[in-house]
């Protein structure tokens, strides 16, 4: 009896986190989360973004344009601009100085139009695997709600995340078993962009 109220209660959770992750994708956040959630600070464009350049009493140069896969996209007057790692406000800025050399005192407003460079990948014994498409940044349990749960194969203790970015933090463990149990709840990190959670 104790064995099958656990699973129920683990199945709850799922649910829950799942429920979280739907409607965290519907808001859009442009900050992530606290330091101790494993990554903190702007969002920072990548390969796919859509921006919305909009230049005051300048029609003519307001535009959407999306970020290409080498990191930079065209604008008007200006040819190339790198976005990749960029926040919005350092694109503003770099679009106002180089501005300034054709129109008088431009004034720049950037807006994040849709993300596309926000990937997650779930890989190994879980319901769904596959690649995700984020608009804010998830933590691990929920990466797995995502992915429709684990299956019964799955080794729950031996779960973990990788991302060459992340250097020396190459191999992320995580316990699903002591997590459920509210045990080493630190480990339920907030994955960043390119991570790939592998369940054996």
């Amino acid at each position: 009896m104790r064995g099958i109220l656990h699973a129920s209660w683990a199945v709850c959770f799922m649910v829950l986190c799942l429920a979280t992750v739907v409607q965290a994708s519907e808001t859009e956040p442009v900050v992530v989360a606290s330091p101790e959630a494993g990554w903190s600070g702007p969002f920072r464009l990548g390969a796919g973004d859509v921006l919305n350049v909009f230049i005051w009493k300048h029609k003519e140069l307001s535009t959407i344009v999306t970020v290409r896969p080498d990191g930079k996209f065209n604008y008007p007057l200006i040819g190339e601009i790198e976005a990749k790692g960029l926040t919005l406000g350092e694109i503003e800025e770099r679009i106002n100085k180089q501005l300034k050399q054709h129109i008088q005192d431009p004034q720049v407003t950037v807006i994040l139009e849709a993300t596309h460079s926000f990937r997650i990948f779930v890989l190994g014994e879980v319901m769904q695997p596959g690649v995700f498409d984020l608009k804010g940044p998830v933590t691990v349990i929920q990466a797995l709600a995502m992915a429709r749960g684990l299956t019964t194969f799955a080794s729950r203790n031996k779960i973990f995340i990788v991302n060459p970015a992340r250097g020396n933090e190459q191999r992320i463990p995580f316990s699903y078993s002591k997590f459920v149990q509210g045990e080493d709840t630190n480990q339920n990190v907030m994955l960043r962009p390119g991570d790939t959670v592998i369940v054996p």
